[in-house]
């Protein structure tokens, strides 16, 4: 019997993310190092500019640290990142700017 492999890195990351849950810093930064550069990927394909893209980004990032203990035990965590990226990136750019 085989394990597929994308189980196995489901179930990796929901580990990383219930220690994360726990304030555990360093999981939640290899959480993330896992799916930054998909991230940044289809951050720039909703928002067509890599700077933009960036920038929102490393927005998703700050509000998965802060919401990190909200997220279902049972979520995947590739599902909550992508979900939070797409809420930055459709809320536009900050007036601030």
């Amino acid at each position: 019997m085989t394990i597929n492999p994308d189980f196995r890195q489901t179930e990796r990351d929901r580990s990383l993310l219930a220690a994360a849950r726990l304030g555990d810093e360093r999981a939640f930064g290899r959480l993330i190092e896992q799916h930054k550069r998909g991230l940044e990927l289809y951050c720039e394909l909703m928002l067509g500019c890599p700077h933009r893209a960036h920038e929102a980004v490393q927005e998703t990032l700050l509000r998965g640290w802060r919401e990190v203990d909200n997220v279902d035990s049972h979520a995947q965590p590739r599902i909550w990142l992508y979900r939070l990226a797409t809420g930055v990136c459709l809320e536009g750019p900050d007036p601030t700017d």
